[in-house]
C-alpha cells in the first residue's frame, strides 16, 4: 500500500504531529493522517482541521490529546468518532478505520470495524482517499491505494465505485463543492454516474436535514457562488426550493447563517407580492434549524415584508441580514420606532384605534428616512396629525 513517496508535513503542525506519532509508537498504535487534510497537503493548502484512522481503539492517542493541549472533546457516536479540539485551534478527528455498507439507497450506512484499505475504499473521491502514516514530526510516507493523487494531478474528482452516488446521493452536493473549491472536474465515469444517479431519483431520497446540511457547507466555502450555481445546473437544488436564488452579495455574508438568512430575503424579494413574506418564511421554516437561528432570520424577513421600523431593538443577525440585503436603506430604519403612545397623549390626540394606525404610519415613514432622530420624528408627527 505504501507509494514510496514520502509527505513533507507543513511546519507549524509538526509540534502537534511529533508528539502525536510518539505516543502512537509508544502504544504500539499505527496513526495514520487520511482524506481532507491529506489531499490539502498535496495541494500546498493550509488546513486546521486533522483527520486521523486507527486500526484498533484510538482511546489511548484522545487522552493524550486532552492531557497533552488541553481543549474540549466532542464524541460523534454515530460514526464513532471522537474530535478533540485544541487551544492552538486546531480540530482533531479521530475514528476507527471502519467499512461500510448501505442496505438501501441514500440510507445511512451500516458501519463495522475494518482495516484501512477498507477505511480507504468507503470514501467519496479519490482525491479524499489518501492516507500518510505519521511515524515522526516532520513527514510521513503516502498510502494511496485509489490512485487519488495522479487524479489530483490532472484536476480530476472520481467516485470509487459504481454505486457511490446511489449509496449517498449526499455525494452529488460535494462534488459540486470540490469542484468548485479546487478546480477540479469530473471524471467522464463519473460525471455519467451523476447523470444515471440524478434520473434514477437518488436525491430524492434525501432527508430535508441532510439536504440543509449540505447547503450550509456549500454556504460556509470562501465564495460559494462557483457551487451553487453548479448543484442548480444540476438541479440538485430542486431538492431545497424549485426557485432556489441567491443575491449578488452573498459572499460578503459573514458565515453560513448570514449567506442561508440572505438567500431567505433574496427569494422573498424576489416573489411576486402576494407571496413574498411566505416564500421566504416557507423556505426557512421547511429547512428545520434551531430555533436560535431561525428566529433573526425569520425576524428579518417580517420587518423587511412590513417595510417599517421595528418596536424593539432587532437581534445583531437580523439587523446585519436587512443592512446586507437593503443598502440604501435609512440609519434610522432600524432603531425602535422613534414615536410613543405619550408623544399622540401629548398632542392632545384622543386614546382609541387611531392611535394604532399613526403609530404603523410612523414605522413606515421612519423606514422611508422621512425623520432620523426624535425631533424629527416629533416635527413630521405634528405636521402630519396636527391637534
Amino acid at each position: 500500500m505504501l507509494s514510496n513517496m514520502l509527505i513533507r508535513f507543513p511546519m507549524e503542525l509538526q509540534e502537534v504531529l511529533g508528539p502525536l506519532a510518539a505516543e502512537a509508537r509508544r502504544a504500539r498504535l499505527p496513526l495514520y493522517a487520511v482524506g481532507g487534510c491529506v489531499r490539502d497537503w498535496m495541494l500546498g493548502a493550509p488546513t486546521k482541521d486533522l483527520d486521523f484512522v486507527t486500526e484498533s481503539d484510538p482511546l489511548p492517542l484522545i487522552r493524550f490529546c486532552s492531557r497533552k493541549w488541553g481543549g474540549t472533546t466532542e464524541r460523534f457516536d454515530s460514526f464513532k468518532t471522537v474530535r478533540c479540539n485544541i487551544s492552538s485551534g486546531l480540530r482533531l478527528d479521530f475514528v476507527r478505520a471502519r467499512s461500510e455498507r448501505y442496505p438501501q439507497p441514500a440510507a445511512l450506512p451500516v458501519v463495522r470495524a475494518a482495516g484501512l484499505s477498507e477505511d480507504l475504499a468507503r470514501r467519496d473521491f479519490s482525491v479524499n482517499a489518501m492516507a500518510v502514516a505519521v511515524r515522526s514530526a516532520d513527514s510521513g510516507e503516502l498510502i494511496d491505494p485509489q490512485r487519488g493523487w495522479g487524479d489530483l494531478k490532472r484536476r480530476l474528482l472520481r467516485v470509487l465505485h459504481p454505486l457511490s452516488f446511489r449509496d449517498d446521493p449526499t455525494r452529488m452536493f460535494r462534488a459540486a463543492r470540490y469542484a468548485c473549491r479546487y478546480r477540479l472536474r469530473l471524471e467522464a465515469g463519473t460525471e455519467s454516474l451523476r447523470r444515471d444517479a440524478l434520473k434514477a431519483g437518488y436525491a430524492l431520497r434525501l432527508s430535508r436535514e441532510r439536504a440543509r446540511n449540505e447547503l450550509v457547507r456549500i454556504l460556509e466555502e470562501r465564495d460559494p457562488v462557483c457551487a451553487l450555481r453548479t448543484i442548480k445546473a444540476w438541479k440538485l437544488s430542486d431538492l431545497l426550493h424549485e426557485r432556489l436564488a441567491w443575491p449578488k452579495n452573498i459572499a460578503e455574508g459573514g458565515g453560513s447563517w448570514e449567506r442561508l438568512g440572505m438567500i431567505a430575503l433574496h427569494l422573498q424579494g424576489s416573489s411576486r407580492a402576494s407571496e413574498a413574506s411566505e416564500d421566504g418564511l416557507g423556505f426557512v421554516r421547511s429547512l428545520r434549524l434551531e430555533r436560535q437561528i431561525s428566529r433573526p432570520i425569520e425576524e428579518a424577513l417580517r420587518v423587511c415584508a412590513r417595510r417599517a421600523a421595528p418596536r424593539e431593538r432587532p437581534d445583531p443577525l437580523t439587523r446585519r441580514l436587512i443592512v446586507l440585503m437593503r443598502a440604501r436603506l435609512s440609519p434610522a430604519a432600524l432603531q425602535p420606532v422613534l414615536i410613543s403612545g405619550r408623544d399622540l397623549q401629548g398632542l392632545g390626540l384622543k386614546p382609541g384605534p387611531r392611535y394604532q394606525r399613526i403609530l404603523d404610519r410612523a414605522a413606515r415613514a421612519q423606514w422611508r428616512g422621512k425623520f432620523a432622530d426624535r425631533p424629527q420624528a416629533l416635527r413630521w408627527l405634528k405636521v402630519n396629525f396636527p391637534a
